[in-house]
């Protein structure tokens, strides 16, 4: 085996309370036996003494480690591994956190396999010595803490709109006329205050006007110019709607309130999670808040996914680690006309970056042009469409900012594209397609 083949490859399947290691050279070949390990610190220690002593034995001189980004079994045994010094001392070791679906997709290669511990490991150092491989894990050390919250804030938005379109559901059930005619948004302090303040659509239209009128005075703080008209809205949505048998009526009754009270928690979490992201992000140097628009919750999101921006060669790479790229369907003389976005891909950086975009086609003038336009050439999936194509542009933009760490301006634009003939296709060792996906 010539000296620059001597890597050493080791495949692990992991699990909450153990996991199992195999280890493979460059032809293929199984190079000791397959073995397992504790999940936690004794274990991350005998498995780093276990690739000194191949290293030692048969001379190794790279050493790539390999494991399914399952949850966050994997992460510790990453961050031990990465950070180990005795190892970065023998040989370079490289460590992988690789999607469970790439792993899945090329263990179908191998269709009369077993499916076992051991087995899904060996599929794992396979999958390292044919290469193609995501960035090497890196210990990102106050952006992975970063990251915490970001993600978080990502759940509750996540976990708000089900519960949203959750109590909407019930709404209907329950009063239908507040949905079909819509007097008043449901979720308004108005709408909200007459859920609660009457049980059922009898009780409502059965009100008095000039009760009725008070309370939505009230509850709209005298902001809206006709209550008296809002009221009598209200009352004829009520009046209109179908009515359910009592024994149900109430209990959902009892779901719309109790709903709400959900919802109301959660925009407090999220309100409180936005002051503390502010408050965080500014321990960091982010030329992404100088952007019109952009604003510090969804600058310091982008931030927190994308960082270090060295691991991505180019804005191409970026953007298909988000997903926001369009695979082409082409066989002989068809060529399919509708895309799809990929899944699979940084669900929370392609959040961001579309909710960035969102912002932005409000806020900022070019974008919301830029978004205008896109709008216009088609007839369907118009919005959809546009806001994903306003992302894309967003990226190129966030990349050269964080790339050159320097701050908007009205004068700035980011670099010119090349033509592909032009680009140097020796600056970078990965490819966007290695990246995308990751």
């Amino acid at each position: 085996m010539s000296e620059k083949s001597k890597s050493l490859n080791v495949g692990i399947d992991i699990a909450k309370s153990s996991f199992v290691a195999e280890f493979m050279d460059d032809e293929g070949k199984r190079i000791a036996k397959g073995q397992g390990f504790d999940n936690n610190l004794l274990g991350a220690g005998e498995l780093e003494e276990a690739l000194l002593n191949l290293a030692s034995r048969d001379g190794y001189q790279r050493c790539r480690v390999g494991l399914e980004a399952t949850s966050f079994y994997d992460f510790h045994l990453a961050e031990y591994l990465a950070g180990s010094l005795r190892l970065q001392a023998v040989f370079g070791i490289e460590v992988y956190r690789i999607n469970a679906q790439r792993i899945k997709n090329f263990k179908r290669s191998y269709p009369n396999m077993d499916k076992t511990d051991k087995k899904d490991a060996w599929i794992i150092a396979d999958f390292l010595r044919f290469g193609r491989l995501p960035p090497p894990y890196a210990k990102k050390d106050a952006f992975w803490a970063l990251q915490r919250i970001t993600r978080y804030r990502f759940h509750v938005v996540g976990a708000l709109t089900s519960e949203i379109n959750y109590f909407a559901a019930h709404l209907f059930l329950g009063a239908p006329g507040f949905l079909q005619q819509e007097p008043v948004r449901p979720l308004s302090a108005t709408g909200k205050m007459l859920l609660e303040e009457f049980a059922s659509p009898d009780e409502l239209a059965n009100a008095s006007l000039e009760e009725l009128t008070v309370l939505i005075t009230k509850a709209g703080k005298n902001h809206r110019l006709n209550p008296e008209e809002v009221a009598q809205r209200v009352q004829q949505a009520a009046r209109e709607s179908y009515r359910l048998r009592p024994e149900l009526a109430k209990n959902v009754n009892f779901v719309l309130t109790m709903s709400l009270r959900s919802i109301r928690a959660y925009k407090a979490a999220l309100k409180e999670i936005d002051e503390a992201v502010g408050d965080q992000s500014e321990a960091f140097v982010n030329p992404l808040i100088t952007v019109p628009g952009l604003g510090p919750v969804y600058s310091t999101g982008l931030l927190a996914e994308i960082m270090p921006v060295e691991r991505f060669p180019s804005d191409d790479a970026l953007a298909k680690m988000a997903g926001l790229w369009w695979p082409r369907h082409q066989t002989s003389e068809f060529e399919a006309e509708e895309r799809r976005l990929p899944r699979g891909c940084n669900r929370y950086l392609r959040y961001y970056l579309v909710e960035a975009a969102n912002a932005l086609r409000v806020h900022n003038a070019e974008y919301k042009l830029f978004y205008e336009k896109k709008y216009q050439e088609v007839t369907k999936h118009q919005h959809k469409r546009a806001l994903v194509l306003t992302a894309r542009k967003l990226v190129r933009l966030v990349y050269s900012l964080l790339k050159s760490n320097r701050n908007y301006s009205l004068e700035y634009e980011p670099p010119v594209r090349l033509p592909k003939e032009q680009k140097n296709t020796t600056a970078a060792a990965t490819s966007p397609k290695e990246l995308a996906c990751g």
